[in-house]
């Protein structure tokens, strides 16, 4: 997470390779919200108030990027903290085709065996200051810290932070996640969005932007 889900990538893959066998959503896609990693099947959507999922259009692909073209409303929301979005065929139940979380920055995460000592992310230039939040993703092929749960929305600690390390607690200001093995990571910042009960979550027109990568 964040992409296809395995449902779209098999979609996709079927679409291209096997003549159009794919079953794309018919219409407009339904855009839903989530509070929690939504990993490969949409999980932990918002549930309460008068909250549904809204079908959305998108403009014309270019450059490997899609964007909504008009506004994106859920009105009457439960109180709640939305993290992450999907991309379904339905306004109920259905196929989830894609996810992402609420992120414009991320960037390389690299554990070494000197940073174990001080459980470090080495992230040259990352940008990154006390109590942003964070969650980190599986780079194919290579090896994942031991220690760091993927998924898990962490944050990130003031202390010992510096240009191109940080370190990280599942609570603010805890205690440093124990890294124990080498590896490496895509960490993304994740801006969570509070929501009061009553309140419209707007994903405004452009704001939505889906990236396919190469």
């Amino acid at each position: 997470m964040p992409g296809l889900s395995d449902n779209g990538e098999n979609q996709v893959l079927n679409e291209i390779y096997n003549s159009g066998a794919g079953t794309f959503p018919a219409a407009d896609v339904f855009i839903s919200l989530h509070t929690a990693d939504p990993a490969d099947t949409g999980a932990n959507e918002v549930a309460g108030g008068s909250y549904v999922r809204q079908q959305a259009a998108f403009d014309t692909a270019s450059a490997g990027v899609i964007d909504n073209d008009a506004n994106i409303d859920f009105a009457s929301m439960p109180a709640t903290t939305v993290v992450a979005w999907g991309a379904w065929d339905a306004s109920t139940a259905g196929n989830c085709f894609q996810v992402g979380w609420l992120s414009t920055v991320s960037g390389l995460g690299v554990v070494r065996t000197a940073d174990q000592t001080t459980n470090d992310i080495q992230g040259v230039a990352h940008g990154l200051v006390g109590d942003d939040r964070v969650v980190f993703e599986q780079i194919e092929g290579l090896t994942t810290p031991t220690g760091i749960t993927l998924g898990t929305l962490y944050f990130v600690l003031t202390a010992g932070l510096t240009t191109d390390t940080f370190n990280f607690s599942t609570t603010s200001g805890g205690a440093e996640v124990d890294i124990t093995g080498n590896g490496s990571v895509i960490w993304r910042k994740v801006t969570p969005k509070v929501v009061n009960s009553g309140d419209t979550f707007r994903i405004a027109a452009g704001d939505l932007d889906i990236f396919a990568t190469e």
